[in-house]
C-alpha cells in the first residue's frame, strides 16, 4: 500500500504528464495541504500556479477534477464529476 509521500509523487507525475498538452497558461500544481485519503484512494486537488502563488483568479481552470491515486496499485486518474460532487457533499472537497 502506498504511503502519503509515494501517493503524492504518483499524483504529481500523473498531473504533469496530463497537463503537458493543456498549453503554457495551464501551469498547475497539486495543493498538498488539501490532499486526503478516502477509503483506498489518495485525493489530490490541484490549481493553476498563478492562482496559488499570486491569487490571480483569472488563471483558475474551470472544472478541474482532483487526481485520484489507488493506494493499492498506484494507478492514477482524474475523478469523475459525480465522484467529485459526492466528495463535495461530504465536505471533503
Amino acid at each position: 500500500m502506498l504511503d502519503r509521500n509515494e501517493s503524492m509523487r504518483e499524483a504529481t507525475a500523473f498531473l504533469a504528464e496530463a497537463s503537458s498538452s493543456w498549453g503554457p497558461s495551464f501551469d498547475v500544481r497539486i495543493i498538498q495541504e488539501c490532499c486526503f485519503t478516502d477509503q483506498d484512494r489518495f485525493m489530490a486537488p490541484y490549481d493553476n500556479v498563478q492562482y496559488l502563488d499570486h491569487g490571480n483568479e483569472d488563471m483558475q481552470p474551470g472544472g478541474n477534477l482532483p487526481v485520484a491515486v489507488d493506494l493499492n496499485t498506484g494507478f492514477c486518474r482524474f475523478l469523475s464529476l459525480e465522484e467529485t460532487q459526492d466528495l463535495m457533499e461530504g465536505d471533503l472537497l
